[in-house]
């Protein structure tokens, strides 16, 4: 029987507004997929809508989902 799908998740901080946020999404490389380059994506932030780049993995940009998170260590990297 094939495993359960677990949602991933990111943690972001916005930098126009500085609201945290969870960027979620599902992983499903395995095999050969699991060699396919990381894309870029845009997620926007839940709370003022700004929009950043984000890293995910091949095929994961068609399941991402984001919510607004309390009290987390964001990454601020250069997304922009």
């Amino acid at each position: 029987m094939p495993q359960a799908r677990a949602r991933k998740s990111d943690s972001h901080r916005c930098p126009e507004c500085g609201a945290g946020f969870e960027v979620t999404y599902f992983d499903d490389r395995t095999g050969e997929r699991a060699l396919l380059p990381m894309t870029i994506a845009r997620a926007a932030c839940p709370a003022c809508g700004h929009s950043r780049s984000v890293s995910l993995p091949a095929g994961a940009e068609r399941t991402v989902q984001v919510e607004l998170s309390e009290g987390i260590e964001a990454d601020e990297g250069g997304g922009g």
